[in-house]
């Protein structure tokens, strides 16, 4: 009864993809992403879902019947990734090609842009993310706490400096760089066995390589006091992993300056402009750039050949100066106007005992939508 329960999630979850919109060729990993919602501990009958799945490579469908206690948390670090790539570009003419409450993202990740970069380098670390933190709660089975054994003992964390020790249990961010590599990588390395897919799969390993990168040189120390009396004698310290907030903000700066590249006669990937190579910052900086091959399509209108949803209906702003400005968004195709009633709790008031006692107010606002 348990294996039709979820081959009939599964089916279902099939069923809705293929009801979207044409436009919406779903990724990979916006058909994993939906394990995420049903909240499974899969059993041995896994292995009939990772065939089923949407995308997959041969590969990850190899990874996924090895690793089947894994695949919710790869499907709830893409369900992140997914509406982490929503929340960063909610107010930009793209926004991840996404429908209102799809929770997909449209096949623009089959061209080479930089909007293809950001989102293959956050789906990489979204799922190394989630992966780090279920070893650390030990809802996995190849993996614990992270191992501060290999961290010199005379290194202290930033801003530490009295008596401190290692301890506790740290996210494992290093278990789930070596997961996220196999488990997505896998399919570029297949790829890239045909040479019209070479150029784009080594951008794909790059901006993968760069997600994870991100999430590895912010992850940090955090430190809990030990003492009589609320002193802080000693220090117990481990390792935390940034939020998924904190790399989507860093990889949509990094977005802004992506980098293009070309692939030269030896098909290794290069920069068009090389970086300073007297200069060693920049050098290092160069690897944790986001790349990308060809230039973006018009995000203005739909396009199903591109995968873009245009911007009609999307709600703006009369600001000039906002991101999501009517005169940019619309992309000077005019807006219409209406005014909606919002209801809201005022005048709050606090009751003995032990009650908040609120009135219902009413307010007009304007409401702008893209012609």
């Amino acid at each position: 009864m348990h294996l039709c329960f979820i081959r009939f999630l599964v089916f279902q979850f099939l069923f809705i993809f293929a009801a979207v919109d044409a436009v919406l060729d779903v990724s990979w990993w916006s058909s994993v992403a939906q394990l995420s919602t049903s909240n499974i501990h899969l059993p041995s009958s896994t292995k009939s879902i990772c065939r089923e799945l949407q995308g997959l490579s041969p590969g990850q469908a190899n990874f996924c019947e090895l690793f089947e206690d894994h695949m919710p948390a790869v499907g709830n670090g893409a369900k992140k990734a997914i509406e982490e790539c929503e929340y960063q570009f909610k107010n930009q003419r793209w926004n991840c090609s996404t429908p209102p409450e799809a929770g997909v993202i449209g096949p623009i990740h089959k061209l080479g842009t930089k909007e293809a970069a950001f989102t293959y380098a956050i789906l990489s670390a979204g799922v190394t993310h989630e992966i780090g933190r279920r070893c650390r709660l030990g809802m996995l089975k190849s993996c614990g706490c992270s191992d501060t054994s290999k961290i010199p003992k005379d290194v202290a964390p930033d801003g530490v400096k009295d008596d401190w020790q290692w301890g506790g249990c740290g996210d494992n961010v290093d278990y789930g760089i070596k997961f996220s590599k196999n488990f997505i990588d896998v399919r570029e390395k297949e790829t890239m066995k045909r040479s019209e897919t070479h150029g784009r799969s080594l951008m794909n390993r790059w901006n993968n390589e760069v997600g994870r990168k991100i999430l590895k040189r912010n992850t940090k120390a955090k430190c809990k006091c030990h003492g009589v009396s609320g002193s802080c004698n000693m220090k117990t310290c481990w390792m935390q992993l940034p939020t998924i907030r904190q790399v989507g903000e860093i990889l949509e700066q990094k977005y802004r300056t992506a980098r293009r590249i070309q692939i030269n006669a030896r098909g290794n990937m290069q920069f068009e402009s090389q970086p300073d190579k007297r200069n060693p910052m920049k050098k290092k900086r160069a690897v944790t750039e986001l790349v990308f091959l060809e230039d973006s399509p018009d995000y203005c209108r739909q396009d199903r050949q591109h995968g873009t949803v245009g911007t009609k209906d999307r709600i703006c702003t009369k600001d000039p100066g906002a991101p999501n400005s009517c005169d940019i968004l619309c992309c000077g195709r005019g807006y219409n106007s209406y005014t909606e009633d919002v209801v809201y709790k005022c005048k709050c008031k606090f009751q003995w005992c032990c009650e908040v006692v609120c009135q219902q107010c009413r307010n007009q606002t304007e409401i702008h939508i893209c012609k």
